[in-house]
Parts: structure tokens; C-alpha cells; sequence
């Protein structure tokens, strides 16, 4: 089976790291300055639990000298993967399945429908990728890129896969991709309803991520807050009650998010990034979603807002200490 990874991020550099320690040389596709960083140092995993391993993984910007694939993981954010469609076409054969591994609701969500401008504006992605092609992948992992060549894993391993459209649900469309996730150690499922899983993955950064960067305070001091409480079980159940409405009911109750927060280095503070677009993916999307199904999330709409004020005031912020360096 041939597979090769665009992308040599934190989710890109620990999945091919993973890949290839296990003994399957996985090829990673790298911008310029990155793939001489891989090509001199290697790629370095230093996990949870264990000291660091380094490997040293084909790496290359050049699509054409790999040639057809049979998967490619597309480890890009949402927002980058435009930026990355030129390098698809020499990977490409008649069965290559596309992998994206993206957090929060993924442009592909609604499928047969129309695109999801929050996370897709001018639905460049809608249109050049296939969701006949798609099999989504739904991460729970924490993990950070220290440096280009330095990846540290901070917890879980977890990856659902499934089809994105079609009837060959379940091992027809993703069996085979489990199985090489499952080589390298992750816990790679095939969902039967890849889009639950996606609801289910969401709660993480949406409560901590938001509640986080509105409040200043990790998860735990989240979960153990008096006031805050009340906004959790709200959240849970504007997420729960719109993903039964769309017809993909989870299974999520707000246990299950007190447990997330004694890990934190499952809870990845996507929110808290330098970039908009994981606010796009995890606030703006379900929104949009919401808003097309006549159903009403209050709380989520609320804390969008907060997110969003507290943005400007970062922005602002940093603006004036610009404009007064400046001046020095």
C-alpha cells in the first residue's frame, strides 16, 4: 500500500514519524525550509511517556517524483490545504483516497449539500477534491511542533476513519488505512458514522479551547468552577441536540467532558492559536450549521463572541506595543 503525508506540522510529523518507526516508509511532502531541516536532522518524537526517537523519513516538494498514491494524508490545516491542491494532481490515481486530518467540523462535513463558508469560503476545497475521494479523519491527539524537525506527543492516539459520502461504509472504504494506523500504534477506528465522531471530538476545544481563552484558565480550573459549570452542561447539550438534528447523534454528556479536562494534554487549546481559522472550524462552523437547520445555540453563539471580543483586544494590544516600538 502506498501512502505518503503533505504536511510536516505537529498532526503531519507525528503520524509519519509513528509510520515509518513502525517499520513503513511513508514519504513526507515539506516546504523548502523544512524538508532541508528533515533531510540533515531527521524527524525527532519525544512522547508522553517514552524518550525521544528519531527517524528518518523519505522526505521531498516534489509530488511528481512519488507518483500515484493509493492514500494521502493531507495533515494541513484547513485554512493551508488551498495552498497545497497544485501539489495533488502527480499523487493522484484512479482509487487514491484523500485522508484529511483536520480539526474541528471539516470542510467535507456537508457532503451532497453546499459548502461550509466559515471553513471554505470560496469553496476552492469543495471543488477540487471529490468527497468520493474522502475518507475523513477525526483526531483526539495532542501534540506540538517544537521546531521543524522536533515533534513532542503530548497524549492520545486516536484517529476514527471513515467515508466521507457513499454506501461502502465502515471496513469497504477505510479497513485498509486502520489497519496501516493500527501498525503504527494509533487507535484508528472505522467509524459508522464518521460525522458523530466528529461532534464527539469537537467538545474538547470548543468548551476548554473557548472557555480558556475568554477566562484565562486551564481545563481543570474549569471544570472545577462554580460559575463555569453551568456553561459546560449548556454547551454539551447545544452540541448533542444539534448533531441528533442533522441526524448524527453522539453519545456525549458532560462526564465525559470533566474526564477530558484530567488530561490536559488531550485537550489541544486550538482556540488559543496565533490563526483564526481553528475559531472558524470549531466556533463559526457549528454555527453556520445550527443556523441552517432553524436550530438555536445560545451559549456557543455567545461564546463566539467573547472569543471574537477578546481577539480585537489582543489585536489592538498589539498594535499599540508595534506602534510604540516603533517610536523608540
Amino acid at each position: 500500500m502506498k501512502v505518503a503525508v503533505i504536511g510536516a506540522g505537529a498532526v503531519g510529523g507525528l503520524i509519519t514519524a509513528r509510520l515509518n518507526a513502525a517499520g513503513l516508509p511513508v514519504p513526507l511532502v515539506a516546504r523548502r525550509r523544512t524538508l532541508d531541516t528533515l533531510r540533515r536532522e531527521g524527524l525527532t518524537v519525544e512522547g508522553p511517556s517514552a524518550g525521544p526517537i528519531t527517524v528518518r523519513p523519505p522526505v521531498t516538494d516534489d509530488t511528481l517524483s512519488l507518483g500515484p498514491q493509493d492514500a494521502v494524508v493531507l495533515a494541513v490545516p484547513a485554512f493551508a490545504l488551498p495552498e497545497v491542491l497544485e501539489l495533488l494532481p502527480p499523487l493522484l490515481g484512479r482509487n487514491t483516497r484523500l485522508v484529511p486530518v483536520v480539526g474541528g467540523i471539516p470542510w467535507w462535513y456537508p457532503a451532497g449539500e453546499h459548502p461550509l463558508v466559515s471553513v471554505d469560503p470560496q469553496g476552492l476545497l469543495w471543488n477540487a477534491i471529490p468527497a468520493e475521494r474522502i475518507v475523513g479523519a477525526v483526531p483526539r491527539i495532542a501534540v506540538e511542533r517544537r521546531t521543524p524537525g522536533y515533534v513532542r506527543h503530548l497524549g492520545g492516539l486516536r484517529l476514527a476513519l471513515g467515508p466521507a459520502v457513499g454506501p461502502t461504509a465502515g471496513q469497504d472504504g477505510a479497513g485498509d488505512l486502520a489497519t496501516l494506523f493500527g501498525a503504527a500504534g494509533f487507535n484508528a477506528p472505522v467509524a459508522d458514522n464518521i460525522r458523530a465522531e466528529v461532534w464527539s471530538a469537537l467538545l474538547a476545544p470548543l468548551a476548554f479551547g473557548a472557555l480558556g481563552l475568554v477566562t484565562g484558565l486551564p481545563a481543570q480550573d474549569i471544570v472545577r468552577h462554580p460559575d463555569l459549570q453551568p456553561v459546560l452542561a449548556a454547551v454539551v447539550e447545544e452540541l448533542s441536540g444539534l448533531a441528533a438534528r442533522l441526524g448524527h447523534p453522539v453519545t456525549v454528556d458532560l462526564d465525559d467532558a470533566w474526564a477530558l479536562a484530567q488530561h490536559p494534554g488531550r485537550v489541544r487549546p486550538d482556540l488559543t492559536a496565533a490563526g483564526r481559522t481553528e475559531i472558524e472550524a470549531v466556533l463559526d462552523a457549528p454555527l453556520e450549521l445550527a443556523e441552517r437547520a432553524g436550530v438555536a445555540l445560545p451559549t456557543v453563539g455567545t461564546l463566539r463572541a467573547l472569543v471574537r471580543q477578546k481577539r480585537q483586544q489582543a489585536q489592538r494590544q498589539q498594535t499599540r506595543m508595534n506602534r510604540d516600538r516603533d517610536h523608540v
